[in-house]
């Protein structure tokens, strides 16, 4: 099996990654009903700014008239438009690029590790995440205009680990995501991403400024289910990530800048050939895909701003362990993802035809408030996005987010720490996400 070839670039103007999707059926006309199902869920994030969809469709409807593939000369698109991140992040409406820090902070920002938290006065210091999301109530993830049953969205795990030695940070952190293809029918097919990210990051006193550069590396295959599991397809690729956050002391704001380069598979990683692609070779009834030439993850651009009210300045340190203070912060964010020159959806090359994905640049503004509600007890958050579509004839659609975060226990773990415990929702037309974390409280 050969790796495929990967290509880098940053964009002038970004571009957002977000997931495709995968289904079975023809066209029809768009489904404007709303479904109390509301939505699929998370897809997996492919290199920094990719992902996958979540799942197949019984038919399409409501997007552009689809082609049959004949040919090799196209791409899958890799795209994920929805929010996706630790329970704080996603229940703000995904807006964190100038609010997050620490290691869930690197799902957006590279430069989050070198932001120190303002409690944070020793000369070295560590933090971790660990989150899982479930859109398995969400009947059309990636808002291509297919509806499926529920129970088709999307599965998200994601852990990482921050480290600060001075005015020095760096940070690992692993992403992994599985989905369904309901429209796949002998075999059945399930799509998958693993997404790895390492930055280092520095802060700068004089200037107030954190930056950060790294590099993600990403891999994304569709496989079989059952005994044997074979690969269909599978994508290895690299894109560089740089960040910035700019926190003037003495102030309670904060902005912030994100960038992630596109990622080009040239070359395939499969068993089979790539002309009439066999799954299944032991089933004379199994379905024949002409595989696709490259995939394409865009990069993206993200834009941030936050503002913090409370009794003392957001961006001065303190000498407590804890900034126990009733407070109310409001976050912004603006996240740009390019366009793909020949991308289509995964859930039609599931049904073997072509449905156009990524022709042009997309734009996602997102906006969300925190409230500690009882300090050092209890955060209550809320937020609201909206997600343009990536696929011809289909309307983009408001999200609605909500979370809570509670202070579990406090023990000595190199010195004073107190746990937490998250849970959090995202919710639209035809999509719904719930979510779960465990992590350190700040």
């Amino acid at each position: 099996m050969t790796g495929p070839v990967a290509s880098v670039d940053f964009p002038p103007g970004g571009s957002l990654a977000s997931s495709s999707t995968l289904v079975g059926g023809g066209i029809g006309q768009e489904d404007t009903r709303y479904d109390g199902g509301m939505g699929r869920a998370l897809a997996v994030v492919i290199a920094g700014v990719a992902g996958f969809p979540g799942a197949g469709v019984a038919g399409f409807s409501g997007a552009a008239a689809a082609d049959p593939i004949v040919n090799r000369d196209y791409a899958i698109e890799l795209y994920d438009g929805v929010a996706i991140g630790d329970s704080s992040l996603t229940s703000m409406g995904g807006a964190g690029a100038a609010r997050v820090n620490g290691s869930a902070g690197v799902l957006i920002n590279a430069s989050a590790p070198a932001v120190r938290r303002t409690t944070d006065n020793d000369s070295w210091s560590w933090d971790y995440h660990l989150d899982f999301l479930t859109g398995r109530f969400s009947t059309d993830y990636d808002n291509n205009g297919q509806v499926v049953g529920d129970e088709g969205g999307a599965s998200l795990v994601t852990s990482g680990l921050a480290l600060r030695f001075g005015k020095w940070s760096g940070a690992l952190t692993v992403t992994g995501q599985t989905a369904p293809i309901d429209g796949s029918v002998m075999p059945e097919l399930v799509a998958e991403a693993l997404r790895v990210k390492f930055v280092i990051a520095r802060w700068i006193p004089s200037w107030d400024l954190a930056l950060g550069f790294g590099f993600q590396i990403a891999t994304f295959n569709l496989r079989t289910t059952g005994g044997d599991q074979n690969v269909v397809f599978g994508l290895t690729g690299a894109a560089g990530v740089a960040g910035a956050t700019w926190l003037p002391r003495g102030e309670s704001y904060r902005v912030a800048l994100a960038l992630e380069s596109r990622i080009v598979g040239n070359q395939l990683e499969t068993t089979c050939d790539p002309e009439a692609c066999d799954p299944d070779p032991t089933d004379a009834d199994t379905t024949t895909y002409i595989l696709p030439n490259t995939v394409e993850a865009p990069g993206r651009t993200i834009v941030g701003v936050a503002y913090r009210w409370a009794a003392t300045p957001w961006n001065e340190q303190v000498t407590t362990k804890f900034r126990d203070e009733q407070s109310l912060t409001i976050a912004g964010d603006l996240v740009l993802a390019g366009s793909s020159a020949n991308g289509h959806g995964i859930e039609a090359f599931a049904a073997r035809e072509l449905q156009r994905s990524g022709s042009k640049v997309t734009i996602s503004p997102r906006l969300g408030a925190e409230v500690e509600a009882l300090p050092g007890r209890l955060r209550v958050r809320a937020g609201s996005y909206w997600e343009p579509s990536r696929f011809e004839g289909v309307r983009g659609r408001i999200h609605g987010t909500f979370g809570l975060e509670l202070r579990a226990l406090e023990l000595r773990l190199w010195g004073v720490r107190r746990g937490k415990l998250g849970l959090t929702t995202d919710f639209a037309r035809r999509y719904r996400n719930i979510g779960f974390s465990i992590g350190f409280w700040h």
